[in-house]
C-alpha cells in the first residue's frame, strides 16, 4: 500500500472510531454479566453495622452496576438516619470497621458543616468501603429517597451511606481508584 492509501486508511479509521465512541475499541468494562459480583458485594458485611438507634432509610438499601463514566463498577449500598450526632456516628465507625478489619485512609473528622462529608476505608482484597454524610434535600433529590418525618427537623438527625464499591469482576476498588 503506498503512503496516501495508508494516511486514507488511517484517517478513516479515526473518524470511524471517533463516530462511534470508540466502542470498537474500548478496553472499559461494562454491565454485562455483572449480576454474581454485584450479589457478592451487596453481602459485604460491614454494610450491615450501624449504630443501635439508626435506621435504614426505606430504599436506601441497593446494589447497582454504573457505566456512565466510561468505566464501569460496581457499588452495594445502605443509607439510614440516625437520631444524633455526626460525631457519634464517626466514632462508631472509627471503631466498628477497623474491628471488621478495614483501615480508615485518612483520620476521620466532621468535615465543614454544610457540605457532604466522605470517609473511606480499605482492606486487602476487598472493597473499599466509604461512610458518607447526606443531606436530606439530597437523598429527596438526587436519589429519589424519602428521607422519613425526621426531615421536617433535619437539626436533631443525621442522614448518612455506608458504601462498598468493586469492579465488574468484583475485584478490589480502592479509595483512590
Amino acid at each position: 500500500m503506498n503512503m496516501r492509501g495508508s494516511r486514507l486508511l488511517l484517517a478513516v479509521l479515526l473518524v470511524g472510531t471517533t463516530l462511534t465512541g470508540c466502542s470498537a475499541l474500548s478496553p472499559f468494562d461494562t454491565c454485562e454479566d455483572t449480576a454474581s459480583p454485584l450479589r457478592k458485594l451487596d453481602a459485604v458485611e460491614v454494610l450491615d453495622l450501624r449504630p443501635a438507634e439508626a435506621r435504614p432509610v426505606d430504599g436506601g438499601s441497593r446494589a447497582y452496576c454504573t457505566d456512565d463514566s466510561g468505566d464501569a463498577g460496581l457499588t452495594a449500598e445502605r443509607v439510614y438516619v440516625y437520631g444524633g450526632t455526626r460525631e457519634e456516628v464517626l466514632d462508631y465507625y472509627g471503631r466498628a470497621v477497623p474491628a471488621a478489619g478495614w483501615r480508615p485512609v485518612q483520620d476521620l473528622d466532621t468535615g465543614p458543616e454544610g457540605r457532604r462529608a466522605v470517609f473511606c476505608f480499605e482492606a486487602a482484597e476487598r472493597p473499599s468501603v466509604t461512610l458518607a454524610f447526606e443531606p436530606p434535600e439530597r437523598l429527596r433529590e438526587i436519589e429519589g429517597l424519602d428521607p422519613g418525618p425526621e426531615a421536617a427537623d433535619p437539626g436533631s438527625h443525621v442522614w448518612f451511606s455506608l458504601f462498598a464499591e468493586s469492579a465488574t469482576d468484583g475485584s478490589r476498588s480502592g479509595c483512590l481508584d
